[in-house]
């Protein structure tokens, strides 16, 4: 029976976790090895139906299909070796609804163009409309630009190419199969360094502009015919510094920048602003690589100057490699846009995932999820609000719990427990039904009797003996949130891998700490999104946090805890399975 999720399906909350328990049930795989086994693939997200992925490229709203058109980095060669001999391409899907989606197909090949001076893999890029700027390829043709890695001299170089079947692939080689930027050329980076990929095309005053993720620079180029490109300063360097998309960060030991995406969104108060999106991280500060945003204006030469700090996207540990819907004019403002993330994280995902919890079966070749769908908006103070899209359509409810507190717990036996003891005394259980459906949608109501809601919230789900804890103090808006994954350990480094993802950046198996800027609050609306190898966490605020899981199980504990020092707090939990 489907219910109606349409007053709270696109809110913005998140969830937690934190305990301990066990499935007995989970069986070792024989066919983990193959590129096309479904030991690690999402029931209500994108995956990649063969091999590896990762990057996401420009999400393209299709008019005659009524859908949006969705692009992905695929290496043909596997998990264990996604920069293997066959290269990379672009694979394609559709969707309608981000939960359902297309059989996919090859839309960019790894290797083509110019015998000597075309590419061998094809990297990430952006896709636009040719508005007529493009030269060689039809008004209104749809467009990649994309990083390739050249044959002749194995560097990253920009290429294009552009669609006859509407955005489905794009085989008609621009530039007689030749880079229309080249690394080595003095109007960009001269050969100085090896990064010169990721580039962003857009249209803006009346000329294409293109941003490139250049190591520690984002460099900008501009055009009037899609192919010659030049400085957009042509009096200084045309970069973006890391001094000014990172600023509010240091810069220090964490190159490269990565997948710069511009866009311009309006706010509420009618006003606008251009917004850019960067892959990084900042290990001083605890955060591992991410998606980031900083909010500003471009100059007279199409150089973005900052009006805030640099802010973490997705406050989580994996999810990178975004990309974006909107307009691809920077003269056209957009309310709200799309976004979708790997859910993924270089430091763990290509050194050997197994299938079982004993860490003895083949490695998985094919591996690559992707997020939930988010919608993007500009709040008034310059910060980024993000809510689910979710819609009611996909959303089966499968249950209501009311008013549950320490004295009124969901659990097999109904009888009130204590789980531990944490800074504020006793920590109380108040949900726990075992055995549930890994692909679930969690609504959870928080609120207090008295007054402001006191005492830390904890949510620990379980998949057999791995586990993702969340621990959030409403106090102060800190979170805590640790992870453990059983497939990790014996990896091609040995526990290098399983070692990161444990231990994150505080060490010692203690994650991340994160600030929801939610505090003090009566009420607090959290959502949860679990599937199979991923969580994510939606504050009520719009921030969010996403973290990978590994194992293969279809079947996950749920607990929620709290502490009630002023015996008041209850929530209301509201459950639906995705599909």
């Amino acid at each position: 029976m489907k219910k109606s999720f349409r007053n709270w399906a696109f809110w913005g909350g998140t969830a937690f976790l934190a305990g301990a328990a066990a499935f007995g049930f989970l069986q070792r795989s024989t066919a983990a090895e193959t590129l096309t086994s479904d030991e690690h693939v999402q029931k209500a997200h994108l995956t990649t139906a063969h091999g590896w992925s990762n990057d996401l490229q420009t999400i393209v709203w299709n008019d005659e299909g009524q859908y949006y058109d969705i692009y992905f980095l695929h290496s043909a060669d596997g998990a264990t070796q996604p920069f293997g001999p066959q290269g990379q391409d672009w694979y394609h899907t559709t969707t309608a609804d981000f939960v359902h989606y297309s059989e996919q197909n090859s839309a960019l090949p790894s290797s083509g163009g110019d015998s000597k001076d075309g590419w061998l893999s094809a990297w990430t890029g952006t896709v636009i409309r040719n508005d007529g700027s493009v030269k060689g390829a039809p008004i209104e043709a749809k467009v990649a630009y994309f990083t390739g890695i050249r044959k002749s001299d194995q560097q990253q170089n920009i290429y294009a190419a552009y669609s006859s079947d509407n955005g489905r692939t794009f085989s008609h080689v621009l530039n007689e199969g030749k880079a229309v930027a080249d690394i080595n050329d003095s109007e960009t980076v001269g050969g100085r360094h090896p990064d010169f990929r990721d580039p962003n095309v857009f249209y803006w005053n009346n000329k294409m502009l293109m941003y490139i993720a250049e190591g520690s620079d984002i460099g900008v180029y501009q055009s009037n015919d899609g192919l010659k490109w030049e400085k957009a300063d042509k009096q200084g360097e045309s970069k973006v510094v890391s001094a000014t998309f990172f600023q509010g960060h240091s810069w220090q030991d964490n190159a490269p920048v990565e997948c710069p995406v511009l866009k311009t969104l309006t706010m509420p108060n009618g006003q606008s602003r251009q917004v850019l999106f960067f892959g990084a991280k900042d290990a001083s500060k605890g955060e591992t690589t991410g998606t980031y945003y900083i909010v500003g204006h471009l100059d007279a030469n199409g150089l973005f100057v900052p009006e805030t700090d640099a802010r973490r996207l997705d406050q989580g540990s994996d999810y990178y490699g975004a990309n974006f819907s909107g307009s691809d004019s920077i003269d056209s403002s957009n309310t709200s846009i799309l976004t979708l993330g790997w859910v993924g994280n270089w430091n763990y995902f290509t050194n050997g995932v197994h299938s079982d919890q004993e860490a003895s079966s083949p490695y998985a070749q094919r591996l690559g999820s992707y997020s939930s769908a988010r919608q993007i908006t500009l709040q008034n103070d310059l910060t980024i609000a993000q809510s689910l899209v979710l819609p009611d359509t996909v959303l089966s409810h499968t249950g209501t719990y009311s008013n549950v507190t320490k004295n009124n717990p969901q659990s097999e036996d109904k009888k009130p427990w204590v789980d531990r003891q944490d800074t504020n005394g006793d920590v109380y259980g108040l949900y726990d039904i075992p055995n549930q459906s890994a692909v679930q949608y969690y609504k959870l109501d928080f609120t207090n009797t008295k007054g402001n809601y006191s005492g830390r919230i904890y949510i620990d789900i379980w998949q057999g003996a791995d586990y993702v804890h969340f621990n959030y103090d409403p106090a102060n808006g800190m979170y805590n949130v640790k992870q453990y994954a059983a497939e990790l350990n014996n990896g091609i480094n040995g526990q290098g891998a399983a070692d990161y993802y444990h231990n994150g950046l505080l060490g010692n198996g203690n994650g991340y700490l994160a600030d929801s800027q939610l505090k003090e609050q009566q009420n607090i609306s959290l959502q949860v999104v679990t599937d199979i190898n991923s969580v994510e966490f939606i504050f009520p605020n719009g921030q969010t946090y996403t973290v990978a899981r590994f194992s293969p199980s279809s079947r996950q504990d749920f607990k929620i805890f709290t502490e009630d020092p002023t015996d008041g707090n209850q929530v209301t939990i509201e459950t639906a399975d995705i599909g």
